[in-house]
């Protein structure tokens, strides 16, 4: 199967090929100016398997970032898995959100402002049940004392320890798988014995999960899909 790319020859000092996949999936290639097109199909071939991955994650990311429509049979995260959204309208309830048989139930008007506050107040509940259970076994488990734990909005920070130790955590990773939860956590928690990204800071982290790199990797990757 041919795949179709856009070529970009450079008379510079350039002395490779190389090439990257914009953010509508076109494919561009650069490369020296007198490189045989041969040599340029040649390297697009070796390169294939990464574009794939490349092009399949974007469009995942895509899907998961558009503008929610709050419509039966949407989906949303949860915990590091995608569950399927029913609504319904009884005006004489008062509207709410469920999480019942693998399944989320909203009842509300046909008024996504409020749908969207429903979803946002149901998954801080949910991130500061969760999120204080882990915060007490890992201070348990590590001997730390956090002095307070709040669920933040924050869009950009998944977590935070503030210079008295107070942690801040986004309500937003709640949708990320456990053990990536559990990173952000212990992360945040050896912050109470070194505050900064030193050399020191991470062999704490590692020390407290051996396995955080992977973690840490997956974060990085997902960051961008678990948005609301």
């Amino acid at each position: 199967m041919k795949t179709d790319y856009i070529l970009k020859r450079s008379r510079k000092r350039r002395k490779t090929i190389s090439l990257n996949i914009s953010h509508n999936n076109e494919i561009v290639v650069h490369a020296p100016y007198f490189t045989p097109t041969r040599e340029i199909n040649s390297f697009i071939l070796e390169k294939q398997n990464w574009i794939d991955k490349t092009i399949k994650k974007q469009a995942g990311r895509e899907l998961l970032n558009k503008e929610k429509e709050f419509v039966t049979g949407e989906n949303f995260s949860y915990l590091g898995e995608s569950f399927k959204l029913e609504t319904y309208f009884e005006p004489k309830e008062k509207p709410y959100l469920t999480f019942t048989n693998s399944r989320f139930h909203l009842n509300a008007p046909d008024d996504n402002e409020l749908k969207n506050k429903l979803f946002i107040s149901w998954y801080k509940q949910k991130a500061f049940e969760h999120i204080a259970g882990r915060v007490n076994f890992f201070c348990a488990t590590l001997n730390v004392r956090a002095r307070g734990l709040r669920i933040s909005s924050a869009r950009q920070r998944w977590g935070s320890c503030s210079p008295d130790n107070k942690l801040a955590f986004s309500f937003r990773l709640i949708m990320m798988p456990p053990e990536i939860i559990d990173y952000v956590i212990v992360h945040e928690l050896m912050h109470i014995r070194e505050k900064s990204h030193s050399t020191r800071f991470w062999k704490l982290v590692e020390e407290a999960m051996p396995q955080y790199k992977i973690h840490r990797r997956r974060l990085r990757e997902l960051g961008e899909s678990y948005v609301f």
